[in-house]
């Protein structure tokens, strides 16, 4: 049953007894959200109505468990697929066992597993399931072939001292059995042990360094993190009022405008000014097997909860952050949340939003609502995206939501409240968590970004190794979605002079048209001069936030892209951006590791976007600016997260 279906109930209860009017008028009464809460958990029908959801999710919690037949069955349909040489295949039901593993079973998995990522070449993913497997109680008859393995992984990462290590263990656990198989085995071992210590001389002789900190999880998981590709620095040094957004940027507020985030100098076309990572995110969940649920990254190996069956994690670090964090509070509910919220109207937002409160430290959230009632204190604060204040400090337009609304909107904050804390057997939510709950409902429509990666297809014969892939190919992806305080604190432009990329659960802000010092940082909340008309963009945003557009393009009433006049004054620019859009399409994009020529096609896109500014003849909007800057865009999105998960 989803939160619709109840509050489809509830109204229906209400209006049978005759006081649906009468409870929205008194509704209307309360001054803030606080009392809203209160007053719906004084309404018997509404508790009443949670009665038999929050039972059934409570019998969910109480009976979930690992199970090590599911576990079976997928690991054999894993191996039946790596034997056929689907590797990519076997990867996604060995995920599936290790996700409902538990003990032995677990061991097996990381164990098999490990076997595909050495034929795919991704050495630290075999090495890691190699000591995850070893961790759990790997088989000691079985292990010789496992240390032989990782013996093998840490050759191909040249790390001889190491494999050694593996090589001689693998030795003595051959020694101690007695068949002739294992005897023929030794044979080839103690060879490759010869031939290993040759090249572990050689290396001393020429002063090659052999790294033994590599060696731990931990450290394997590291090296792996390092090879994924990683937010760009700041342009600037950092704005110690405004840590995610560099110096040339700052927050002030206006009459008209509110708080807005300005230049303090000019800025270049390019440039990087924001660089923050989400205060809370959540991962839609049908990527669940194949993205982190704690950082959002794409992960061809998940790490299972030690608990629970229903989400993974990109690494043990991810993984013990997310419950110290908040997984403690929703493990074994997380699949009855995503069911109650699955199609549901703001059902994202509210997942957002009781994320966003369990990480956050209830007497913060009581702190929070009092300067709430003191905006002064504001006053000169740092505005740190890991603080929970800059969160809840954000625009909530609670004047000018119905009472309907705001009162479906506590009903939800009480549900989802009421949900969480039956791990702690309480029949009564916690009101501070409801309002706070409430409050960032009624804020995250407006305030909440979505993570989008771009997504490659994976073919069933799946590889580690580079691939060469045409544009065409590539899709924009939503995976979750997240909130970024700083982010919010941008306004909107029909025409923006900034794009949003993302890296995970970091989100990177670069500049596409010159921004000229004390001028405003202007985002784009989805609806653009080029692809909507005046009418329609006026009415959306009026819509979802509450205001009307006077941006330039808006005043002046800029046509769409079709009706956009093309560059004819200057047909020699008009030209090479004609030529260098067609040798864009004909690019191809490397994964892992990007292209050269995606920052070469960046840094050209850049340039006649220059040009076109600097000419006092061009009036802009001109075809080819618009083609420029999508160009520019497309290129930053493809330098950004690239995530193997679209299946063709």
């Amino acid at each position: 049953m989803n939160f619709d279906n109840i509050y489809t109930q509830i109204g229906h209860d209400l209006e049978k007894i005759g006081s649906g009017k009468e409870t929205l008028m008194c509704f209307s009464k309360c001054s803030g959200n606080s009392q809203r809460i209160s007053f719906v958990l004084g309404l018997e029908l509404v508790r009443a109505s949670f009665h038999e959801p929050l039972h059934l999710a409570k019998q969910e919690f109480l009976n979930y468990s690992k199970s090590e037949i599911q576990s079976t069955s997928h690991r054999v349909e894993g191996d039946v697929y790596y034997q056929k040489k689907l590797n990519w295949k076997a990867i996604c039901f060995y995920n599936r066992s290790l996700l409902v593993g538990k003990d032995e079973s677990l061991a097996l998995t990381y164990a098999n597993r490990s076997a595909v990522f050495y034929d795919t070449a991704d050495w630290l993913h075999s090495l890691r399931d190699i000591q995850l497997s070893l961790d759990h109680g790997y088989p000691k008859h079985l292990e010789c072939k496992l240390r032989e393995r990782q013996g093998d992984c840490w050759l191909e990462l040249g790390q001889v001292n190491q494999a050694l290590i593996s090589f001689n263990l693998a030795r003595d656990l051959l020694m101690t059995l007695s068949t002739l198989q294992q005897k023929d085995k030794l044979g080839d071992l103690v060879l490759k042990l010869k031939q290993t210590k040759n090249k572990q001389k050689k290396a001393k002789k020429c002063g090659l360094p052999d790294n033994d900190k590599i060696s731990s999880i931990k450290s394997i998981e590291q090296e792996i993190i390092k090879k994924r590709r990683s937010a760009p620095e700041l342009h600037r040094a950092r704005n110690p009022l405004l840590p995610s957004a560099s110096a040339s940027v700052e927050l002030i507020n206006t009459p008209d405008r509110g708080r807005c985030l300005v230049a303090t100098e000019d800025i270049k076309i390019g440039e990087t000014v924001i660089v923050e990572k989400a205060h809370a995110s959540i991962l839609l969940e049908e990527f669940k097997e194949s993205h982190c649920h704690h950082c959002l990254h794409w992960t061809p190996g998940p790490v299972p909860c030690h608990k629970c069956s229903q989400v993974g994690f990109c690494s043990t670090q991810c993984r013990d952050e997310a419950w110290d964090s908040y997984h403690q509070y929703e493990c074994g509910l997380t699949d009855f949340l995503c069911r109650t919220t699955r199609d549901v109207n703001t059902g994202q937002h509210g997942l957002l939003a009781l994320r966003t409160v369990l990480k956050a430290d209830r007497r913060l959230i009581i702190i929070a609502n009092e300067q709430e009632k003191s905006p002064e204190s504001y006053a000169s604060q740092v505005f740190d995206s890991a603080n929970y204040d800059t969160v809840h400090r954000l625009v909530d337009n609670s004047s000018q939501r119905s009472t309907t609304d705001i009162f479906r909107r506590a009903v939800m904050a009480v549900y989802l409240t009421s949900l969480i804390q039956i791990r702690d057997g309480k029949d009564r939510p916690d009101e501070v968590l409801a309002t706070a709950v409430l409050r960032l409902l009624q804020s995250y429509p407006c305030n909440a970004h979505e993570i989008s990666h771009m997504a490659i297809p994976v073919p069933s014969g799946f590889c580690s190794q580079s691939k060469s892939l045409q544009l065409q190919q590539i899709q924009s992806c939503e995976i979750g979605s997240a909130a970024f305080p700083v982010v919010s604190l941008m306004n909107h432009s029909c025409n923006p002079n900034v794009v949003h990329l993302c890296y995970g659960d970091v989100m990177v802000v670069k500049v596409i048209h010159r921004i000229a010092r004390g001028e405003e940082i202007l985002d784009n909340y989805g609806y653009h001069y080029a692809t909507h008309e005046k009418r329609e963009r006026q009415l959306k945003l009026c819509q979802q936030y509450y205001f009307r557009c006077r941006c330039q393009s808006c005043v002046e009433d800029w046509p769409l892209y079709r009706d956009t006049p093309k560059l004819t004054s200057r047909p020699d620019i008009a030209d090479r951006i004609t030529k260098d859009i067609n040798n864009f399409k004909k690019l191809s994009c490397c994964y892992p590791e990007g292209s050269s020529q995606l920052e070469e096609a960046a840094r050209l896109f850049i340039g006649h976007l220059d040009a076109m500014e600097s000419d006092p003849s061009i009036n802009l909007p001109v075809q080819e600016y618009n083609k420029a800057q999508e160009g520019l865009k497309l290129c930053l999105a493809l330098l950004a997260t690239l995530s193997p998960h679209l299946v063709f």
